[in-house]
């Protein structure tokens, strides 16, 4: 009976950690002006964010796409003490010439980009994390 009760506890661990490292989903949006993600700028496209690691307890590692392609890792201040927000909605503000800046995201908790806005790939994840 041992047996069966190890194996209860295992299957219960292992249900505990698959739920808790459930991932986000993919968040889109589509922006029809000229707008900027870190340093890449686009005419118009489809942004897709991917809150896919909690770093710390404030901070997540985000994936971002636009248009299908992947542009880089971001970390993003997490905030989820705030109400929830009604609707999912991208961070925008404008920068000297008038393009859009994505800033960050609401999607059940607010995400704020840090900076730098980007790094390149993934293999930076250090320098990304320790430049705030």
């Amino acid at each position: 009976m041992r047996s069966a009760g190890v194996l209860r506890l295992a299957i219960a661990l292992a249900f505990t950690v698959s739920v808790a490292q459930a991932e986000e989903p993919v968040v889109r949006f589509d922006v029809p002006q000229p707008f900027r993600v870190g340093s890449h700028s686009y005419a118009a496209g489809t942004i897709s964010v991917h809150a896919f690691r909690n770093y710390n307890p404030t901070t997540s590692l985000l994936e971002v796409r636009v248009n299908g392609e992947c542009i880089g890792m971001i970390a993003a201040r997490r905030d989820a003490s705030s109400a929830s927000p009604s609707r999912t909605e991208a961070l925008f503000q404008r920068d000297a010439d008038g393009t859009l800046v994505m800033t960050g995201y609401r999607a059940g908790a607010t995400f704020r980009f840090e900076e730098p806005a980007l790094v390149q790939g993934a293999a930076p994840t250090a320098s990304l994390i320790g430049s705030y």
